[in-house]
């Protein structure tokens, strides 16, 4: 089967008129990247039903050609100008019918909310209807339903809700493995690592331009940079190439090399019945999120400190009062200590601390904005510290930071399993 050409549909007028951003459009494209799948267009459209019918007219047309596979966002809430749901019955000349899953968890919902909610249920029931003889896409996060409609021979147009974390949820659990049943990738295998600490255009250099002809003739890579790492995707039918393109990366980046640290870190924290405690200035307790987005992370995450202020460092961690007027929040010291105090209050075999200066205030010409100290205390008892100085603004660097510390987790873990 011929691969599909797949186009991105944000819809909102909010979006158009610039005053909220379309991130779930590269969201989108990333993951199909990484899944062997190519996005050739985005489109973004106004609440406007006209055009949005107008454009997938469009699309329709052209799946008489070619697999055509549109995703688009938006537009199936309770609201008037949520034109999805109607669009789509006119552009096939469908009715719609309720899921009953759906439908039944609306009204309890707002039945629970009492009489005021009740009386506007049959005006948002609407989240619940789906064109007839189409595959559903249940919505476990929140209550409007997806659904994927065919268009034309091995095309579909995919309709999915606009806030971000219905999408991902719908997208990943439901949608992905619906778009390899419809569209098999036959012998293409992919391989997937993570550098950090260094940029795109250094990494295609240093490592892609240098290699191009030797190793990716006929290898299809990409890159997708994130807060702290950027991912490397290399794709072919030829394995053996694949694992000497990994074989010559780990070889050029021993030292800032991983897999998947967030994963890795989950699976062998558990595995191993290990603890971990955190504590957390400058992120504000960013890395505790991370350590407990997995289900199942109770069974290593204790807890964690959040000590923002010399105060807190104090008294919750015992940071010494002398230590911080000599060194200042933002050192070595401090973060040793911190990681130090951490242990003897928590006793977990890993205990982490953050202190930094994220901003937008506080760098100084010893000290610049983005200045970041992270200490880590190991099994054996020993406590490292690493000294970072991140780029960006504000959230870059909580991020930069918070993911930077799981790396470093990481390779401490990886240490352990050799």
């Amino acid at each position: 089967m011929e691969a599909p050409y797949i186009v991105i549909i944000a819809t909102g007028s909010e979006i158009t008129a610039g005053r909220s951003l379309d991130t779930n459009s590269g969201w989108m494209a990333n993951q199909l990247f990484e899944l062997g799948w190519r996005v050739k267009k985005f489109i973004a459209l106004p609440d406007d039903p006209g055009l949005i019918l107008s454009e997938l007219q469009n699309l329709k047309q052209l799946a008489e050609s070619r697999p055509v596979l549109a995703i688009m966002t938006g537009g199936l809430g309770p609201t008037e100008d949520d034109y999805t749901l109607e669009t789509v019955l006119k552009l096939n000349g469908k009715k719609s019918y309720a899921v009953e899953k759906a439908k039944i968890r609306l009204q309890r919902i707002y039945e629970s909310r009492g009489k005021q909610y009740s009386d506007i249920l049959p005006s948002v029931i609407r989240q619940t209807h789906v064109p007839e003889d189409c595959k559903t896409l249940d919505n476990t996060v929140g209550i409007a339903v997806g659904f994927v409609e065919p268009i034309g021979t091995d095309s579909y147009l995919v309709c999915m809700p606009g806030v971000p974390s219905e999408m991902k949820e719908m997208f990943t659990r439901k949608l992905v493995p619906e778009l390899k049943r419809i569209y098999p990738r036959e012998n293409l295998v992919q391989k997937t690592k993570w550098l950090w600490n260094i940029g795109e255009s250094l990494y295609q250099k240093d490592f892609v331009e240098t290699h191009r002809n030797e190793l990716f003739e006929n290898v299809e890579w990409g890159v997708t940079a994130n807060r702290g790492y950027i991912k490397c995707i290399f794709q072919s039918t030829d394995s053996k190439n694949l694992d000497t393109i990994i074989q010559r990366l780990e070889g050029q980046y021993p030292k800032i090399i991983s897999d998947d640290v967030f994963e890795f870190v989950h699976e062998n924290l558990r595995s191993q019945k290990l603890t971990i405690a955190v504590g957390e200035s400058c992120t504000g307790g960013l890395l505790g999120k991370k350590l407990t987005d997995f289900p199942g992370s109770s069974s290593y995450f204790i807890g964690g400190f959040l000590t923002y202020s010399n105060e807190m460092k104090k008294s919750l961690i015992g940071v010494p009062n002398e230590l911080l007027l000599q060194f200042g929040a933002v050192s070595k010291e401090t973060a040793e200590a911190m990681a130090k105090g951490i242990f003897e209050r928590t006793k977990a075999d890993y205990c982490i601390s953050i202190t930094g200066i994220a901003g937008p205030d506080g760098g100084t010409n010893e000290k610049p904005l983005g200045t970041v100290w992270i200490g880590l205390k190991i099994p054996d008892g020993s406590i490292q510290t690493h000294s970072y100085l991140f780029p960006g603004n504000r959230e870059g660097i909580r991020e930069n930071a918070s993911n930077t510390a799981l790396f470093l987790l990481y390779q401490s873990l990886k240490q352990r399993n050799v």
